[in-house]
């Protein structure tokens, strides 16, 4: 199935960032949930606002876990 980009949206970020920035983050399992039987850190690619610097909830809903402090925040303006 061919998709044309053209039609389709861009993603933004709540606070209305349109650029982002790949990051790695680290899961610890420790050794006793091993398969080896020694404390392992599994990298997890993540993706920050290049304006908020937080995740955006289009990355951060897809993995569990991860911190409340680093999602983003809906941007509240007063008109």
């Amino acid at each position: 199935m061919k998709i044309n980009l053209e039609t389709c949206e861009w993603a933004n970020c709540e606070c209305e960032g349109k650029t982002f920035e790949q990051k790695v983050m680290f899961k610890r399992i420790s050794a006793i949930m091993s398969p080896h039987g020694k404390e392992e850190f599994v990298p997890i690619e993540v993706y920050l606002c290049t304006h908020c610097h937080a995740i955006p909830s289009f990355i951060s809903d897809k993995i569990p876990g991860i911190p409340t402090e680093l999602r983003a925040t809906p941007k509240f303006s007063i008109d």
